[in-house]
């Protein structure tokens, strides 16, 4: 019988190259995100919110952009958490709550990156109150461009999927500006 040697030599690796390739997979997915709920929102003939305006997103290194990356995926499942139940259509339903397993996953990483438990929460992730979403993320808002404010009650599907897709506009951002500057 083999005895397995429970060293490094059985487990990955994080290289700089496995940190650009994960970080750029967390782009590219935040980018899936934004266009799902613009077509979502055109399918059901509303509207999607104009992109916004935003500020203070780009960071001058590795560290602080993971740890904003933290805050933000963070943010996005509590906000996802928070939503989900005032969600009517079941398609929504579904699609959002692939959508927090992603965010989950997105979070995951970052928070083992940074040497951190990798739930914030423990085993259950705790939902945001709207207006905690609301002061987490509008410090980084510079223009809503005319779109709906995000503070609008979330009381109807397209409203919830126009928050939603706010908040991938800002991590879609977010990414875009950062993994390309900081990851080359």
């Amino acid at each position: 019988m083999q005895e397995h040697n429970e060293g490094a030599s059985t487990l990955s690796t994080v290289t700089p190259a496995t940190i650009k390739n994960a970080f750029t997979e967390i782009m590219n997915d935040e980018a899936a995100h934004v266009t799902f709920f613009q077509k979502a929102l055109t399918q059901a003939k509303a509207s999607p919110r104009p992109k916004p305006t935003f500020k203070g997103l780009a960071q001058a290194n590795q560290r602080d952009f993971a740890t904003m990356s933290r805050t933000l995926e963070n943010t996005g499942i509590a906000a996802f958490l928070m939503a989900m139940p005032a969600i009517s259509n079941q398609d929504y339903t579904a699609a959002a709550a692939s959508i927090l397993t992603i965010e989950a996953r997105h979070a995951g990483f970052v928070d083992f990156l940074l040497g951190q438990p990798l739930s914030e929460n423990g085993a259950f992730d705790k939902a945001a109150s709207h207006a905690e979403v609301i002061t987490a993320v509008s410090p980084f808002i510079e223009s809503l461009n005319g779109g709906p404010d995000p503070a609008d009650e979330l009381n109807n599907d397209i409203v919830i999927l126009n928050f939603a897709l706010l908040l991938e506009y800002l991590e879609a951002e977010f990414y875009g500006i950062n993994v390309p500057n900081l990851f080359k």
